[in-house]
């Protein structure tokens, strides 16, 4: 073979041999094409042409840039699995609620269960303690109807076997100042009793006053709507308090805890006997010698007689004033209570619900009559 033949065709087969995708080559989109007389002795140099247009990778490879075998359906099987996932959150919280909207209805029916519960219990309490006075009193045939057995009914509440698991509370009627029919004389005579302040006593008595008139006219030292809307609380009623708990929210009250028990919405005579010395002061003409005269007798465990027997014992001035005031104080006192005032509370589950039942006792005869009921929640 001819040596310079052979040093030409060295170059030219690493060229051809040269892994160059077809229509490039290294040097910029070019390829060489020997002329028909490259390899023969003497032949010419390898000449340059142009080379033809590129084309796309998927000429040369048909499966270049498809799409797998079955991959369009992998997705449509990606996009069904979310859809089944995002209804599976669904239906999990519809579940949720509903667990939820049974559970609060099924503590609803347990609330009212218990609830009930406790109304019939603190009913049996009730009957309880009235049949403990009953027997009190049939036991008492030869007394009047003021008679010592009447007169000590909470004592006999609070002995009787009957009565030993409730929880009850045994009142006088008459025994609180009655709200709804106290005029503004008595009112101050009764804060002055409780030693409140005369701008104080003033202060609450036109608050009281205006609470239960039908008028929105505020007295000088009172309170009407407007009042009570700025500082955030209920209007007044403007008319009779219809509970004991309605005192509290007339204002002034709530900064005196306990005065409420002092005082009622129900109108009835005032045993001397039972009811509280601030609310026999309220009275005309009951002077600090009469109730310190009804005090001792009271720590001495001896009955309280009528007023007028009571003013034997007093000197000049304090019968005087009793005799002024004689006729009202007749009308308006007792020496024993004209009813009996019984409220039953019962308390049943955990947390527990409370039911009160209060009813109102008279005497007939040798029973305890009910006259009438109210009962609440507490």
């Amino acid at each position: 073979m001819n040596p310079p033949l052979e040093r030409r065709e060295v170059p030219l087969r690493a060229l051809y041999s040269a892994p160059l995708v077809e229509g490039t080559d290294r040097a910029g989109g070019l390829r060489v094409v020997p002329a028909a007389n490259s390899f023969a002795p003497g032949g010419a140099v390898p000449k340059l042409v142009s080379a033809p247009r590129f084309r796309s990778a998927r000429a040369v490879d048909p499966g270049l840039g498809t799409e797998p075998k079955g991959a369009g359906r992998a997705g449509r099987e990606g996009f069904a699995l979310l859809a089944v996932l995002w209804v599976l959150v669904a239906l999990a919280a519809l579940a949720m609620m509903a667990q939820l909207a049974a559970r609060e209805s099924v503590a609803a029916a347990r609330n009212r269960a218990e609830l009930t519960e406790a109304a019939w219990r603190a009913e049996g309490c009730a009957e309880r303690a009235r049949a403990a006075i009953s027997a009190a009193l049939r036991g008492s045939r030869v007394e009047g109807p003021s008679g010592q057995s009447w007169n000590r009914i909470p004592r006999t509440v609070a002995d009787s076997p009957l009565t030993a698991a409730c929880d009850i509370e045994v009142r006088a009627a008459g025994a609180a100042l009655d709200v709804n029919t106290a005029d503004a004389e008595t009112l101050h005579r009764f804060f002055a009793a409780m030693e409140i302040a005369p701008a104080t006593a003033d202060s609450l008595t036109d608050a009281l006053l205006d609470w239960r008139d039908p008028d929105t006219e505020p007295r000088p030292s009172g309170a009407e709507a407007d009042a009570y809307l700025r500082a955030g609380l209920a209007p007044p009623r403007d008319a009779p308090l219809a509970a004991r708990a309605e005192v509290r929210r007339v204002r002034g009250f709530d900064r005196f805890p306990g005065l409420d028990t002092l005082l009622d919405v129900e109108g009835a005579r005032i045993p001397l006997g039972h009811a509280p010395l601030p609310v026999l002061a309220s009275l005309p003409g009951l002077a600090p010698q009469v109730l310190a005269r009804i005090a001792e007798l009271r720590l001495r465990g001896e009955a309280v007689p009528e007023v007028m027997t009571l003013g034997q014992s007093l000197s000049g001035a304090a019968r005087a004033a009793l005799e002024r005031g004689a006729s009202e104080l007749a009308a308006r006192t007792t020496d024993a209570p004209d009813a009996w005032v019984v409220t039953a509370r019962a308390r049943v589950g955990t947390p527990a619900v409370a039911a009160a039942l209060e009813v109102r006792l008279v005497r007939a005869g040798e029973r305890a009559a009910v006259v009438r009921r109210r009962s609440w929640t507490e």
